[in-house]
């Protein structure tokens, strides 16, 4: 069992991304900070070899306490397959969630575009 700790990677101009790689079940996911010019909408891309796992977003206004995100029709939003998904987030962390997997190597690729143009 690992800490996975997010990369902000900005090799794309103008579309920084948030990954955290090689994440699997029993892992420690490092939470982002969704600093002014974060938030808002995301895109997030789940990639890798699941082996049974369930990948999900979670969110938090204190870093403590989290809550799986939703879709805008309130529906938990998970992945067992690689997948992609968008919604809107607020919060002031982010962080991924990987659960139920056996052999599994996730990468969790998360784009975050903010009123600032970020």
């Amino acid at each position: 069992m690992a800490t996975v700790t997010p990369v902000v990677d900005t090799t794309i101009p103008g579309v920084p991304r948030v990954i955290w790689e090689e994440a699997a079940t029993g892992d420690t996911l490092e939470p982002f900070l969704l600093s002014q010019q974060y938030g808002l909408s995301a895109s997030i891309q789940v990639v890798g070899t699941f082996g049974g796992a369930t990948a999900k977003l979670q969110v938090s206004n204190d870093g403590t306490n989290w809550a799986d995100v939703q879709d805008l029709l309130g529906t938990a939003v998970s992945l067992t397959a690689a997948g992609y998904f968008e919604l809107s987030v607020s919060g002031a962390y982010i962080r991924p969630a990987v659960s139920g997997g056996t052999g599994d190597d996730l990468d969790i690729i998360v784009v975050l575009r903010g009123a600032h143009g970020v």
